[in-house]
């Protein structure tokens, strides 16, 4: 049984954050049920877009991530980085979970070691100037 005061709660601060109220309240629901979609943030930052379109070479399950808590980010005390590998290879940041669902995943990370991302599409990169991006799977 899922505890609503706790999903309203996690709605009205993702709302703060800058998402709609429907969307809020559909992403609350689906990280109370460990299912959840997000998109990467910060991959045009340094070499990050050239290691996502490098990426495009190889089967998505093929890709292992990584979610790595910063709590000494500067910017953001719940920041939660986001590493790529491929065959074993060193990880490589690609970007971080968005502010929003990183405050409240902090959390969870923090106490449940679990948190299981995989990618589950890399977008963008269409025409010669369009940045990449990644859409990330997280489950508990």
């Amino acid at each position: 049984m899922f505890n609503r005061s706790i999903i309203c709660k996690t709605a009205n601060k993702l709302r703060k954050n800058g998402y709609t109220l429907s969307q809020a309240f559909r992403m609350s629901w689906k990280l109370a049920k460990a299912k959840a979609v997000v998109k990467v943030a910060g991959v045009s930052i340094g070499n990050r877009q050239r290691a996502i379109e490098h990426l495009r070479e190889y089967a998505l399950d093929s890709i292992k991530v990584t979610l790595t808590r910063e709590k000494a980010n500067t910017h953001d005390s719940n920041a939660i980085a986001v590493n790529i590998s491929v065959n074993a290879s060193q990880p490589v940041k690609v970007g971080y979970i968005p502010a929003p669902v990183a405050s409240l995943l902090s959390g969870v990370i923090d106490t449940i070691s679990g948190i299981k991302a995989s990618v589950q599409a890399i977008t963008g990169g269409y025409y010669e100037d369009m940045l990449s991006g990644l859409r990330l799977s997280l489950s508990f």
